[in-house]
């Protein structure tokens, strides 16, 4: 079962998967600490907007934010490539191509 897992992956081991995991989880931990100092930074609270405006707000700078850090993440661990076919298709799937 793990290794149909790591064929659906596009990982070649196990020690790749666990590279994989770990800027997953660092970029995930990362991307909302930064969009929580930036919108402290930029005073962007509940308080000074409607919630109808703030929270979509929130949830599109994180994931923009995730995006960029997801890439710089995986290039101290050698997973540059991996990640970047990574965003090229969730990127895709937005309607932004890239080549």
């Amino acid at each position: 079962m793990f290794e149909k897992l790591l064929k659906h992956m596009k990982i070649d081991s196990f020690f790749q998967f666990m590279l994989v995991m770990i800027v997953f989880a660092i970029t995930g931990s990362l991307s909302l600490l930064v969009t929580l100092s930036l919108f402290e930074v930029l005073n962007l609270n509940i308080e000074s907007f409607s919630p109808l405006v703030f929270w979509p707000l929130r949830i599109i700078s994180i994931f923009f934010i995730y995006q960029v850090l997801l890439i710089i993440i995986a290039i101290p661990f050698g997973q540059f490539k991996y990640f970047w076919q990574f965003e090229k298709k969730i990127l895709n799937r937005f309607g932004i191509k890239l080549n």
